[in-house]
């Protein structure tokens, strides 16, 4: 008897959670929101006109490490759509052949997503080479349409170049992306 009593308590009775806050779920939307915005932010600061050597170049690296990274250690902070809208930015900033940047990134979001939980499980180098595999044949991919567009083969040099870069900047932006995950955007990890 006390057993059904407890459960007809447990039912109507409130939990123990209060309920969000305007300001709490408004916090939770800026946290999520940390990893596209400084993504967002990255891709206008590096097609600006600074004179940085291999901005462009850079700003591959920094968008196919960005969304690997958060695609796969916390989807919910990389939605598909934020990684459409930034991609079809960073293709209008840029002067590569138009589509195949918003189409490289998506095809990483997909992957990191898709594998979340077999990347969780591997080591950092495992998921380091195949970040690095995955950026080299993405630029090959789009120096081929280079070359199509351009109807002559193109010295492929650029673009393994890009690729080296992307598989460089990983490890540094990937301590920077781990600290952002234990402090601002997942704070109870800390």
């Amino acid at each position: 008897m006390n057993h059904l009593l407890r459960e007809r308590r447990g039912k109507t009775q409130p939990g123990i959670e209060p309920e969000p806050t305007v300001k709490h779920r408004a916090d939770v939307a800026v946290r999520d929101a940390v990893p596209w915005l400084f993504m967002a932010i990255c891709v206008i600061l590096l097609s600006a006109p600074t004179g940085l050597p291999g901005g462009t170049e850079l700003m591959f690296g920094v968008s196919v490490g960005t969304v690997y990274f958060w695609s796969a250690h916390r989807p919910e902070s990389m939605p598909v759509w934020a990684v459409f809208l930034i991609g079809l930015l960073a293709d209008l900033l840029s002067f590569g052949p138009p589509g195949t940047l918003l189409l490289s990134l998506l095809i990483v979001h997909g992957v990191a997503h898709t594998w979340r939980y077999g990347l969780s499980r591997i080591n950092f180098i495992w998921g380091w080479g195949l970040m690095s595999v995955l950026a080299l044949s993405l630029t090959l991919f789009q120096w081929m349409v280079a070359c199509i567009g351009a109807l002559r083969p193109m010295s492929p040099v650029p673009s393994l170049f890009q690729a080296a870069l992307a598989a460089g900047i990983y490890p540094t932006l990937s301590v920077l992306f781990v600290w952002t995950h234990r402090t601002i955007v997942n704070p109870e990890r800390a």
